[in-house]
């Protein structure tokens, strides 16, 4: 199971990120079908296809840090590729395959990102 981590911290306060994260943002990220609290206002659980994962939200000097956390299973990916009994089977060595980088850290970093941005202009009469 490969484990990905990133975390920053926001100048936003817990209440206001908890909002976000809480809401449809989280989900649509991650791709997430199912997004819980375990701690109120403090850790949220998300699950998606073969992808579990945290986002947790502590307090700091300057904001809020968020740490977002995602496990995702690697057997899977084999089983799918070699099939059930292929992995029992003796096969030669093959070259590694070439895999394109994964884009579960780049999304868990676009969600930080987007978190972190402005998403009302002030002083704006409309």
């Amino acid at each position: 199971m490969a484990t990905y981590e990133v975390s920053r911290t926001l100048v936003k306060s817990p209440p206001e990120l908890w909002a976000e994260l809480e809401g449809e943002r989280l989900g649509t990220a991650m791709g997430a079908l199912n997004v819980k609290a375990t701690e109120p206002e403090r850790e949220l659980a998300w699950e998606a296809d073969g992808t579990a994962g945290l986002a947790r939200l502590e307090p700091s000097s300057w904001g809020t840090k968020v740490t977002l956390t995602a496990w995702v299973e690697e057997q899977e990916a084999q089983v799918a590729q070699h099939g059930f009994w292929g992995r029992f089977r003796r096969r030669q060595p093959e070259p590694p395959p070439q895999r394109e980088p994964d884009d579960i850290e780049a999304r868990l970093n676009g969600l930080l990102d987007d978190l972190g941005s402005a998403h009302k202009k002030p002083f704006v009469g409309e």
